[in-house]
């Protein structure tokens, strides 16, 4: 299997650390009227997230990340991450893909970005992740071998020590003597108190609109980074924060796919 990335290579190992990512190029994602490229993605990050890309998922190895990160959090003087079960299951969504299709960057080869993969896959979170990477090739590589690739990586570090972070999500996908790990950072904005159908009715979405409170001025708009599509194709719950005087946020949460013509009558 072929690997496109960017490396440093030592003694015949590879070690690699993908810049931090927090947004994707401006419209990187298909069209919200391709509905079917959307919903084709969607599908591959279920099946990853029970496959693991041909690999095998190491939760205890993700465990321990989560442990070090916040023992390297307590040290600075930074609050400690929660687990997200939504963040965890979009990392290791993305890191089997990463295994089963032989690439380590944060967009995947259709041009879905961190936040779209939280956004079809946790159905109840608002809020915008940012993502570290690292990649291991050849010998052992256990939990304290994978972060110390971040640590060495400016980037990657202030990432993992962000104040604002509250929240995370960290994955470790193992094949043959190749090993990803993957860490979802975000803050919520908010959670839906029911997880909302990947292709909701009308009334399932106003439900979910109506639960979010009044000053985060819930609404459903086009996919975030996504060029803007004929009604009736991919679109999202909104919600915005105050950023400061005069100044407010736009936040995704789940992304929402139209009733299939089978489901619609």
């Amino acid at each position: 299997m072929s690997l496109r990335r960017r490396s440093v290579l030592s003694a015949g190992l590879a070690t690699l650390a993908i810049p931090a990512s927090a947004q994707a190029p401006r419209d990187s994602a298909p069209s919200a009227s391709d509905v079917a490229a959307w919903a084709r993605y969607a599908a591959r990050l279920d099946a990853r997230s029970v496959d693991a890309g041909g690999g095998r998922f190491d939760p205890a190895a993700a465990n321990r990340v989560l442990g070090l990160a916040n023992a390297a959090r307590d040290q600075a003087r930074v609050a400690p991450l929660a687990p997200d079960p939504e963040l965890e299951r979009a990392a290791a969504a993305h890191a089997a893909d990463l295994a089963a299709r032989g690439y380590v960057e944060h967009l995947s080869p259709e041009g879905f970005d961190p936040s779209h993969r939280l956004w079809l896959v946790g159905r109840t979170l608002i809020g915008s992740p940012s993502e570290n990477i690292a990649f291991h090739r050849g010998g052992s590589a256990g939990p304290a071998d994978l972060i110390a690739i971040w640590r060495r990586s400016p980037g990657h570090w202030r990432n993992l020590l962000r104040p604002d972070h509250s929240h995370a999500g960290f994955a470790v996908v193992r094949r043959n003597e190749r090993v990803w790990l993957v860490g979802l950072f975000a803050r919520p904005l908010a959670w839906l108190p029911a997880p909302l159908a990947l292709r909701p009715t009308a009334p399932e979405t106003a439900t979910a609109l109506a639960s979010l409170p009044d000053e985060l001025r819930a609404r459903i708009t086009s996919p975030q980074g996504a060029r803007p599509g004929a009604s009736g194709g991919a679109r999202q719950i909104t919600a915005m924060r105050d950023e400061g005087p005069g100044r407010l946020g736009a936040i995704g949460g789940p992304i929402l796919l139209p009733l299939s013509q089978d489901r619609a009558g």
